[in-house]
């Protein structure tokens, strides 16, 4: 956890992070979501999260333990 600035307080507060998942590019038809299983399978990112999860498909949040305001931080080319 780290200490930011929260705007919806308007005070320094703890945050902590959180990752979830971007939503799908594809529709929710059985066609739609094995053309997705066949993109991610075939996409080929070696880099993967401790926890399985692909960084192109995953955004991360910061959220403050005071209010629970969630703010998107995808910060660096891993998130692009």
């Amino acid at each position: 956890m780290s200490n930011r600035f929260c705007d919806k307080c308007g005070k320094e507060a703890q945050h902590k992070e959180v990752m979830k998942q971007k939503p799908s590019k594809y529709g929710k038809s059985r066609k739609e979501q094995f053309k997705a299983f066949l993109d991610g399978f075939f996409s080929g990112s070696a880099s993967s999260l401790p926890g399985g999860g692909s960084l192109e498909v995953t955004d991360r949040y910061l959220v403050c333990t005071r209010c629970g305001k969630h703010t998107l931080e995808n910060h660096g080319l891993e998130f692009q």
